[in-house]
């Protein structure tokens, strides 16, 4: 796979179940992998692994910027990172208990549902762009 900076984004409701590893195989161009609500930044350059919850927001940022900016990723300016990519299955007990994900399903309304979702206390969320927080999904 590839990309050219990220704005924050999860990718729970269609990975939902697993955990992605990520092999990164381009040269350091100064981005960051960042979990605001983590407080991580992970430098990005060649061999760099990255084992996380995909429900996690996350996003590719230039390094020491504030956040995702479009104006940071010019198009005369090569910013691609390219990896490598695999999912690990988070219903496996030891990946689960690896990355210390705790699962909070209502049966109940799950049945109802036919696609993935986030939830958070109780109302159906997603990820603010701009800055990586939870927001409420209307």
């Amino acid at each position: 796979m590839a990309c050219r900076g990220a704005r924050y984004h999860h990718d729970g409701e269609q990975y939902g179940g697993v955990a992605f590893c990520n092999l990164f195989l381009s040269e350091d161009k100064g981005l960051d992998v960042h979990f605001p609500s983590l407080g991580l930044r992970i430098p990005l350059s060649r061999g760099t692994v990255l084992i996380f919850d995909t429900c996690q927001p996350h996003g590719v940022i230039r390094r020491g910027s504030d956040g995702f900016d479009v104006t940071d990723f010019p198009a005369d300016q090569d910013c691609t990172q390219q990896f490598l990519t695999w999912e690990l299955p988070i219903e496996d007990a030891n990946v689960e208990q690896a990355l210390k994900v705790d699962f909070d399903i209502d049966p109940s309304t799950a049945r109802l549902m036919n696609e993935e979702q986030v939830w958070l206390n109780g109302k159906r969320v997603n990820v603010r762009h701009e800055s990586g927080q939870w927001r409420r999904a209307d």
